[in-house]
């Protein structure tokens, strides 16, 4: 009997990490169907907590708080297109989660920016969510071409230098 109810009690919290990891995947898919259809920047940010921290894993930058984070997205910039082959902005290949984060790997598919033709992009996400399922943390791994890192580290080492 005894080896009967811890058995169920493993069963019960098996389950119950289960659902926390089902609804954590749930929470980011939703996120990223609102960033691929790119019209509703305050329902994206929605899925933010109050003083979200986003991070560039690559380039060593950090965005502090929505309006950071907003800002970041540049939806008002009016020199993005989307491609016309890509009804959505980014592509899912794999999502794992626990019971406070997600990490999601993908790629941004092709757009256009100031007419130029913008490549797809491999990302690896990490998504660390509060017990509300708000972002707290965002890490992104993006894997940049090498002319886009020139021109970061220009543009970094001019300000600088400035």
């Amino acid at each position: 009997m005894r080896k009967f109810l811890l058995l169920l009690f493993a069963g019960f919290l098996l389950m119950s990490c289960t659902i926390k990891q089902d609804k954590n995947i749930k929470i980011i898919h939703d996120f990223y169907n609102v960033f691929s259809e790119r019209k509703d920047i305050h329902k994206l940010m929605d899925f933010y907590s109050a003083h979200s921290i986003w991070e560039d894993g690559l380039l060593n930058s950090t965005l502090e708080g929505k309006d950071q984070i907003k800002s970041m997205y540049g939806w008002e910039d009016t020199n993005f297109k989307k491609h016309p082959n890509y009804s959505e902005l980014v592509s899912l290949k794999s999502i794992l989660a626990n019971d406070s984060v997600v990490a999601v790997s993908g790629q941004y598919n092709p757009y256009y920016y100031n007419g130029n033709l913008i490549p797809e992009t491999p990302f690896t996400s990490w998504f660390y969510l509060n017990e509300e399922g708000k972002i707290e943390k965002q890490i992104e791994w993006i894997q940049y071409s090498l002319n886009d890192l020139q021109e970061m580290i220009n543009f970094k080492t001019n300000a600088k230098i400035h």
